[in-house]
């Protein structure tokens, strides 16, 4: 029997996984000789009593042309809070299971997005025509995944060469705000001496003039009034097997991008114009059938020209900032061995180093490196008398340079109480690592602390998933709580960094549901409940305290045409100067049509905001970001 859980775990070893509406698993299998043995953490855990969630490469083609990867998690990934703060390939709001902004870790293929620089969420460059898959590993994730994994990972999978005749796809689109995009992707494999070589190459260019992000009323002599942005990226990536149990995978991203950095008072222009560069080498080998590991190394490299001209009231214009430099470079080596031990116990163990070069002529910092390096260890074993009963437990240490070490815990667990019922739960600790910023900032109104202790928090979640039948239709379901404890909060005392005294409790439930209602209409719907108790006068802001999301979706009996609608909405969300803002409902539609039964020619419609809501994403400086308004997006695509 397949469960439910291990929908994720298979996406690993069968390339593509395709979880189409109404949730059928389409498995193809890989079609380079030597299976990856890379990490399957994200997907395995599902096997052990964490949620995973798969966003699909049919769902990512639905989230429009222009989309980035924002916008593909706002749309399709159940219990995600996600609000970008002024359109399309912008920074966002994040939150997962009621964590902060930079308690979800996010990775790409594996390799850690999340800067040390400053903690935050860099996926601003990100296009989601790249993307093959995308899998969230619900809850506190520290063992296996270390600092900012605290209420959730978000695994970015890249694609990957899957035919051995030439292929690939065009993509040309246009939006209602002057937007444009164009996409091209070219796969082979092809076999050499040493096994099968698979390429893919790809190129996007999105560019659009942006809409205005705030109101009227709040512009004060500003020239620059929309939000507009160019990204242009390049990537590659080459799978090499080497007999039947060896591979060696390499991946490259580069891009390009000068984006708009809006503000409401006295903007003439203000841009970063930044370049990043991904590289990831992995090596993988099946010693036997019970023993494999892996063996990656990444690179991270990060560089933005900051330009700032403001607009003076007598007229004329002012440079503050020309061509100021930020970024960062991050660099790793992860081991990870697998054993399956006598008895059928599965051992994991593994060494994660990574480190850390930034500097910031805006934002003065004075120390500029960090290094930090882990050591863990999870067993799964495997007990006779309870088959049904598939527990782990796991321990991870983890050192850092100008700062303290952190040891953490974690226990999971997965009954499944028959074909349909099935109860989860986890519980052990989690940490985050003060970042350079906090760390070692050097401002007037802002000052580093070197002594800042780890942010420690303790988690657990408890859920109950049905996989089944309703009225004699397919139907699923799940309900999770969480509950999260913070100590040493880092935290703002005026303007020095400190570890805040007390505690922060978090607590609140999700819920999510899927029901084919025949062979060609689906809806699904998700809720989160987020609680938020703080003792000593620290807050977390900026979540929402309830939120929820529905979708109805329609395929036609050929499959040559669909269409879709959803609704979320967003109740009361509080800012850091205790402003409320919130409370709006948004209606998204989307449609396709292939143009041929060979499904080569393909037209996409994807309508944001369909009722032209004046809704908030966010407040700065007592000022609303507003979302983007009533957008029309249609593309064309060709396959060959």
């Amino acid at each position: 029997m397949i469960r439910r859980s291990f929908t994720p775990l298979i996406g690993y070893l069968f390339s593509p996984l395709l979880l189409a509406d109404d949730n059928a698993l389409i498995l193809n299998p890989q079609i380079v000789s030597a299976p990856s043995v890379e990490s399957t953490t994200v997907a395995a855990m599902a096997q052990y009593g964490s949620k995973v969630e798969v966003v699909s490469r049919e769902q990512i083609e639905r989230a429009g042309p222009a989309a980035d990867v924002s916008r593909v998690m706002q749309m399709f990934i159940p219990g995600l809070y996600v609000a970008p703060k002024n359109g399309p390939f912008d920074y966002g709001t994040y939150s997962l299971l009621g964590g902060r902004n930079d308690d979800t870790l996010i990775l790409l293929d594996g390799v850690r997005l999340n800067n040390r620089l400053y903690g935050g969420l860099y996926l601003d460059t990100l296009p989601a025509n790249a993307i093959e898959r995308i899998e969230v590993l619900k809850g506190g994730q520290s063992l296996l995944f270390g600092t900012q994994a605290v209420s959730g990972v978000i695994n970015i999978v890249t694609r990957s060469a899957q035919t051995r005749t030439a292929s690939g796809e065009v993509n040309l689109g246009v939006d209602t705000f002057g937007g444009t995009t164009g996409d091209a992707r070219v796969e082979k494999i092809f076999n050499n001496g040493w096994g099968d070589l698979g390429l893919l190459a790809y190129v996007s260019r999105n560019a659009s003039e942006g809409y205005q992000p705030f109101r009227n009323r709040d512009m004060k002599n500003v020239t620059d009034k929309r939000r507009s942005y160019e990204v242009t990226t390049f990537g590659t990536k080459a799978i090499q097997s080497i007999g039947d149990d060896s591979r060696l995978e390499l991946f490259y991203q580069y891009a390009d991008a000068n984006l708009d950095f809006a503000r409401p008072v006295a903007s003439h222009k203000t841009t970063n114009d930044r370049v990043q560069q991904i590289a990831t080498a992995t090596f993988e080998q099946n010693i036997n059938e019970r023993l494999s590991y892996f063996v990656k190394g990444h690179i991270n490299d990060w560089d933005t020209r900051y330009t700032r001209i403001n607009n003076l009231d007598g007229g004329g214009t002012k440079v503050i900032n020309h061509n100021d430099y930020w970024g960062f470079t991050d660099w790793g080596v992860q081991a990870e061995g697998k054993a399956e031990l006598p008895g059928g116990h599965v051992l994991i163990v593994g060494s994660d180093n990574q480190w850390f070069k930034g500097q910031d002529d805006v934002l003065v910092i004075d120390d500029n490196k960090a290094q930090a390096h882990a050591l863990y260890t999870q067993l799964r074993p495997q007990i006779d008398a309870l088959p049904d009963w598939h527990p782990s437990i796991g321990v991870r240490h983890e050192a850092m340079s100008g700062g303290d070490s952190a040891t953490v815990g974690m226990l999971t667990s997965l009954y499944d109480l028959n074909d349909n019922w099935a109860v989860r739960g986890q519980y052990g600790t989690a940490y985050k690592l003060p970042n350079a910023e906090q760390l070692f900032v050097n401002e007037d109104d802002e000052k580093g602390n070197r002594n800042l202790k780890p942010e420690k928090s303790r988690n657990a979640e408890l859920g109950i998933d049905y996989k089944g039948l309703l009225a004699g239709r397919d139907f699923n379901a799940s309900v999770t709580l969480f509950k999260r404890k913070i100590t040493d909060l880092i935290t703002l005392d005026g303007v020095q960094w400190v570890n805040g005294q007390g505690q922060i409790q978090m607590r609140g439930f999700e819920a999510d549901a899927k029901l084919a209602l025949n062979n060609q209409w689906s809806v699904q719907a998700d809720m989160t409940r987020n609680l938020t108790e703080s003792r000593a006068g620290v807050t977390i802001n900026d979540i929402p305290s309830f939120f929820a999301r529905s979708r109805i979706g329609f395929e036609s009996e050929n499959r040559l045409w669909g269409a879709g609608a959803a609704i979320r909405y967003i109740r009361d969300v509080i800012s850091s100067k205790q402003v409320e803002y919130g409370h709006y409902s948004v209606v998204d539609a989307d449609a396709y049509r292939y143009l041929d039964t060979a499904h080569q020619h393909r037209v996409s419609l994807l309508v944001e905001n369909l009722f032209d809501r004046d809704y908030v994403t966010s407040r700065s400086n007592n000022v609303d970001n507003l979302g983007r308004p009533f957008t029309s997006e249609v593309r064309y695509t060709y396959r060959f």
